[in-house]
């Protein structure tokens, strides 16, 4: 008999959105460090009425979402 969706997900670990935020953001800098990161500007919405400004960053093969946030 095989575990339905429902019972394997309930034997996974369950994390806060802050706690897998702040995890893959050590993983990240732990692996790259400081980074440059080439690539096509793409979708940018800004700047928002919170002067954030909103984009993607892309190439052939993949796209990041990205935020610049407004300094004070």
């Amino acid at each position: 008999m095989s575990e339905t969706a429902t019972e394997s997900r309930s034997n996974a670990t369950e994390y806060t959105v802050s706690e897998i935020s702040g995890a893959l953001k050590r993983t990240v800098e732990d692996a790259f460090g400081n980074v440059r990161v080439r690539g096509e500007i793409s979708g940018y919405r800004g700047p928002h009425s919170s002067g954030h400004a909103y984009f993607a960053l892309k190439d052939d093969r993949a796209r990041i979402d990205a935020v610049v946030w407004k300094t004070t």
